[in-house]
């Protein structure tokens, strides 16, 4: 299959590190697929990093014809099979080229409520599918927006179960910040913004400081869109006379290293979080996480049995579940461990590739005789990518 994702944030987070990795994955099995995003966007400086096959132009408006028109005529010079976005603006754009025929699947990543009726219009009649990341958006969209629930397929994240496998070596990151053996490390990973809860976790700081002096905590990540949110959140930890505790490292790479030195994981998400890869690195890593009950977190954690489960902006309750992992080693290491099989049980990135092109070929085979990547093509050329694709996903 031919596979055009379309992505117009200029932020980088995990759903776009995700894309990445999927169309990365594509391209290794013998699909052919393309980002398209913004040239000057942090999509497009990470995404080079990871060498994803890249295709620019300014993504700046939700309504732009002459966008709509360029991505349409890259679309019939390479035969593009299947549309994929992930925003409302990415949507909008593509909207036109659905119109003119060609499937469009539409992420829904995100649980922060969708708003106006124009916006749910998109998503009742101006894609083919919708895939989303938690049971919890298609309940929303099925319930409050009346969007037919076939038309809506569920697809967590998944994450690469070898590259986070342990045993790791827990010294290294250590070593790198000058944090003992010895010391409880408490790890936060993500993008730097208000509904990831950064500053709940700087307030719950000293409640465990309180008990456990010795501790340390580590932020891992950057403020997107707006860069000063990772400011905000030094400048509270600084506020705090906490700077020589709480360490911020900024955006890294080597995140399998940071799993395996801290003690535990927070996500401490306020909102919007829907199915946080974090969560699978973290399971993946053999490393107990305590987590807020946003998203499909709580369809997951099973509280003290794989995980800790608090309520999001509970800062007193963050502390609380630091300290009893600290306090009770034992705890820890059982959801650790129930954590590890549970990741190996559901979160294989290979697993979820194939539930995706299975949904994809699906999509495909639902095409009408006259339609066509851009209505060209007859239906029996149509029904090649889609052969193809079956062929290869029983291989793999």
């Amino acid at each position: 299959m031919n596979i055009l994702y379309v992505e117009s944030s200029r932020s980088w987070g995990g759903q776009e590190y995700r894309t990445c990795l999927e169309i990365n994955w594509l391209n290794a099995h013998g699909h052919q697929a393309w980002l398209v995003c913004n040239p000057d966007s942090q999509v497009h400086s990470k995404a080079s990093e990871l060498g994803t096959r890249l295709v620019t132009m300014p993504l700046g408006r939700r309504v732009d014809l002459f966008c709509s028109w360029r991505l349409w005529r890259f679309c019939r010079r390479n035969r593009i099979d299947l549309l994929k976005t992930y925003s409302s603006k990415d949507h909008w754009l593509c909207l036109p080229l659905y119109f003119c025929g060609i499937p469009l699947s539409r992420a829904r990543c995100i649980t922060d409520p969708i708003g106006s009726k124009g916006r749910a219009f998109v998503f009742k009649h101006g894609c083919s599918n919708i895939v989303a990341d938690a049971s919890v958006i298609k309940r929303e969209l099925v319930q409050e927006h009346g969007v037919d629930p076939a038309k809506i397929q569920v697809i967590g994240s998944a994450v690469d179960l070898e590259k986070f496998k342990p045993p790791r070596d827990g010294m290294k990151f250590r070593r790198e910040i000058g944090v003992g053996a010895d010391t409880p490390l408490i790890g936060n990973v993500g993008m730097i913004r208000p509904d990831k809860g950064q500053l709940i976790l700087v307030e719950a700081a000293p409640l465990v400081l309180a008990e456990r002096p010795d501790a340390r905590f580590v932020v891992v990540g950057q403020g997107t869109g707006i860069l000063k949110r990772g400011i905000n959140v030094r400048n509270a930890i600084d506020r705090a006379g906490l700077a020589d505790k709480i360490i911020m490292v900024g955006y890294r790479w080597d995140t399998p290293d940071i799993y395996a030195a801290c003690d535990m994981i927070v996500i401490a998400s306020l909102r919007t979080e829907a199915s946080p890869i974090v969560l699978r690195e973290a399971f993946a890593s053999g490393r107990p996480v305590i987590a807020t009950k946003v998203g499909d977190i709580p369809e997951i954690i099973e509280d003290r049995q794989n995980g800790r489960l608090i309520e999001p902006g509970d800062s007193k309750a963050l502390a609380a579940a630091i300290l009893e992992f600290i306090r009770d080693p034992n705890l820890a290491a059982h959801c650790a461990t129930s954590g590890l099989r549970y990741a190996r049980e559901h979160f294989s990135f290979d697993e979820m590739m194939k539930a995706k092109l299975r949904a994809d070929i699906a999509l495909l085979g639902k095409r009408k005789d006259h339609g066509a990547s851009v209505g060209t093509m007859s239906s029996s050329q149509e029904a090649c990518p889609r052969s193809e694709a079956l062929t290869q996903l029983k291989k793999n």
